[in-house]
């Protein structure tokens, strides 16, 4: 197999089924951004990149046409949960159309700040968006983490060549 890439022609745009299918042999965490409100909104995102360790920041990506979109824009707070190994289906109810995210399926929670926690994850993140830029047909948000806080020693979920992996929990020697 050839790792060759084409890169004495001229620079084009790519289509983007072909991007997709390169892209789908990047391995990702999965997690669920979620908002308050009276009615909350959440959404997967395998986007998520840390920025900076001082000060904390972190970026994730978002689509200008999804109803989410407008929630986060307007947000104070949104909380980024890292889903565990066995999460699946969380990360299927909230990375689908539309649909009933914080239904019967769904087991959360309001935590102090209204934002809507997922039971079961790896670590809750709380981030206050500082920043955000359209960036073809998503925003690219930038939050500073004002609390993180580790909450299951399982494995992560990840999200590799379309479907879900899930890997081993590390074996830490000291935390």
């Amino acid at each position: 197999m050839s790792g060759d890439c084409d890169v004495a022609g001229p620079v084009r745009p790519e289509r983007a089924d072909l991007v997709r299918s390169v892209l789908r042999r990047h391995a990702k965490g999965v997690a669920v951004v979620t908002v308050g409100g009276e009615r909350p909104v959440g959404f997967c995102v395998t986007s998520l990149v840390s920025l900076s360790l001082d000060p904390p920041l972190m970026s994730f990506t978002v689509g200008l046409r999804s109803a989410s979109w407008t929630a986060v824009r307007d947000a104070t707070w949104v909380m980024v949960q890292l889903l565990a190994e066995g999460q699946e289906e969380v990360a299927r109810i909230f990375g689908g159309p539309g649909g009933a995210r914080f239904g019967p399926r769904t087991s959360w929670y309001r935590d102090p700040l209204g934002l809507p926690a997922l039971d079961g994850v790896l670590a809750r993140l709380v981030l206050t968006p500082v920043s955000w830029r359209p960036v073809g047909d998503h925003a690219l948000v930038i939050g500073l983490v004002v609390r993180a806080g580790r909450v299951s020693d399982a494995g992560p979920l990840v999200h590799h060549d379309g479907g879900f992996v899930a890997l081993p929990a590390p074996v830490e020697a000291a935390r």
